[in-house]
C-alpha cells in the first residue's frame, strides 16, 4: 500500500482568481463553452503544491508529500500531480500595487498640496484638534 495523508487544517486559498479567456473549454454534449480560471496563490503555497503537500485538484493541505491519492477528492497525487503541475504552472505574477507604501504616501501628499494650491489654500501636514466647548 502507498503513502496515505491527512489534511492539516491549514487553508490554501487563492489570493486572486480570473477567467482564462484564451483557453476556452468546449463540451461534446452541446453545453456552451466556458473559460477555465487562473488561480494565484502565495509563493509558500505554490512551493507546497510543487512539493506534493497540497492537492492540485482540491487545494487541500496535507501532512504527507505525494500520497497515493488525496483523502478529500481522491485525485491520484503520486501518479499525476508532478506532471500536471508542470503543465499547469504558468510562473509567478505580481498581485497588488506596483508602488511601495512610501511612494503611495508621497503621491497622496503631492495630490493634497496640488489641491491646496489649485484652490488657493495652504496645506501643511498636521493634526487638527477640534476645540471642545464647555471643557475647562
Amino acid at each position: 500500500m502507498g503513502r496515505t495523508a491527512k489534511p492539516t487544517g491549514r487553508p490554501v486559498i487563492p489570493i486572486a482568481i480570473e477567467d482564462a479567456t484564451e483557453d476556452l473549454i468546449f463540451f461534446e454534449d452541446g453545453r456552451p463553452p466556458r473559460s477555465p480560471v487562473i488561480m494565484y496563490f502565495k509563493e509558500y503555497d505554490i512551493g507546497r503544491m510543487a512539493a506534493g503537500y497540497v492537492c492540485l485538484q482540491c487545494k487541500e493541505d496535507l501532512d504527507t508529500a505525494f500520497p497515493e491519492e488525496c483523502p478529500i477528492c481522491r485525485y491520484k497525487m503520486a501518479a499525476r500531480q508532478a506532471e500536471d503541475f508542470a503543465k499547469e504552472y504558468r510562473g509567478n505574477a505580481h498581485i497588488g500595487p506596483s508602488t511601495t507604501l512610501e511612494q503611495e504616501r508621497e503621491i497622496m501628499n503631492y495630490l493634497r498640496e496640488k489641491k491646496a494650491r489649485d484652490t488657493g489654500h495652504i496645506w501643511t501636514p498636521s493634526i487638527v484638534v477640534p476645540e471642545l466647548k464647555g471643557w475647562h
